[in-house]
């Protein structure tokens, strides 16, 4: 029942693609060029945006990231993931818009990142 409620979560949240083309220079010191997701994947994400709507999620993945790294529990770091895509999004311009695409983010994580860990 909890993996048919995650694909629903999954299918939801890739109903909201928007194509808004990722941001310059973000917070948090990370690069411009610097993709969500591992860099062996979809060509390293670089064609994906990067956050939206004003909200920048590449300090979120780096974040991720050095969680994984830590060794801390796949699950517990893809929820602080989210956590602070959503925060992202509180100052973004659609902060709903920004929330449905940090839940895509999510979904993606929750769905595939098990092929990376």
């Amino acid at each position: 029942m909890k993996a048919v409620r995650l694909v629903l979560l999954a299918m939801i949240c890739l109903l909201t693609v928007n194509l808004d083309s990722a941001q310059a220079g973000g917070p948090g010191g990370c690069p411009p060029w610097r993709p969500c997701g591992p860099g062996n994947s979809m060509g390293g994400n670089r064609w994906l945006a990067q956050g939206g709507f004003g909200a920048d999620f590449r300090p979120s993945c780096a974040t991720h990231d050095a969680c994984l790294a830590s060794g801390r529990s796949r699950a517990q770091c893809d929820r602080e993931f989210h956590s602070h895509m959503v925060q992202a999004c509180d100052h973004s311009r659609h902060p709903f818009l920004c929330r449905l695409r940090a839940c895509r983010f999510f979904a993606g994580a929750r769905l595939f990142g098990g092929l990376y860990y």
